[in-house]
């Protein structure tokens, strides 16, 4: 998934208060969390993004809230 499909699927929804990631993540902040996370994407950009840090833990983040309605 590229960073602009994940733009697309987790910008502007609505998240419960915390998001549990995963056994070891939790994300307290969701506007902050996401706002970071894109950033150092773009900061990656030069290199495979499937090897950057955040875009990982955007993926986990996806695979934790896709259901959430």
């Amino acid at each position: 998934m590229t960073v602009e499909d994940l733009k697309n699927e987790l910008l502007g929804k609505e998240y419960p208060e915390v998001v549990q990631v995963g056994a070891h993540q939790k994300v307290v902040d969701v506007a902050k969390f996401l706002e970071i996370q894109f950033l150092e994407c773009e900061l990656w950009k030069k290199k495979d993004i499937t090897k950057c840090p955040a875009h990982y833990r955007l993926m986990q983040f996806y695979e934790a809230t896709r259901n959430i309605e």
